[in-house]
């Protein structure tokens, strides 16, 4: 299926789609944690999107297929870290176990290693997420941190840039 995919830079009109694609991915898994998603408009999307697309320190792409979005990977500055970009990916549920996620992250690092200001690539995930978990080791992030959020165990990972 992989080979079918297409990734590709996230632009404002694809805004409609990223948000009718979070939305329901936020129903199929709990791990994706985007405050007040539902309140967000498209027109408000449009312009985070343009916004993060003018920096080198932020970038969202798109797993494509059949001309829809079926997975997101995003790296996100934090505000108190420069230098630090935040990972999230979220893929749509019937697309689980495809490679999907492994495509996103692969474009994220090459984008972070060739193109990006960052540093260092850091993420959270649910401690009993070995797929997610077993996937990032592979590629290279190696575990920081483990702690309670809520219930559940979270494990925090980084990747760092490489030496040219």
């Amino acid at each position: 299926m992989a080979d079918e995919v297409q990734i590709k830079l996230a632009a404002a009109d694809d805004a409609a789609n990223i948000l009718a694609f979070l939305r329901k991915a936020a129903t199929e898994s709990d791990a994706v944690l985007i405050p007040h998603l539902a309140d967000v408009t498209v027109e408000q999307e449009r312009r985070n999107i343009e916004m993060i697309n003018s920096f080198d320190d932020c970038v969202i792409m798109l797993a494509m297929l059949g001309g829809q979005p079926i997975g997101i990977v995003t790296v996100m500055v934090l505000e108190d870290q420069p230098g630090v970009g935040e990972l999230g990916v979220v893929v749509a549920k019937p697309y689980w176990r495809n490679g999907i996620g492994q495509l996103l992250v692969d474009e994220a690092e090459y984008w972070f290693q060739n193109y990006s200001s960052l540093q260092q690539l850091v993420l959270t995930v649910f401690a009993e997420n070995v797929p997610a978990i077993r996937l990032y080791q592979k590629l290279g992030f190696r575990q920081t941190g483990r702690h309670q959020a809520g219930q559940r165990e979270v494990l925090e990972m980084e990747y760092q840039k490489r030496a040219d």
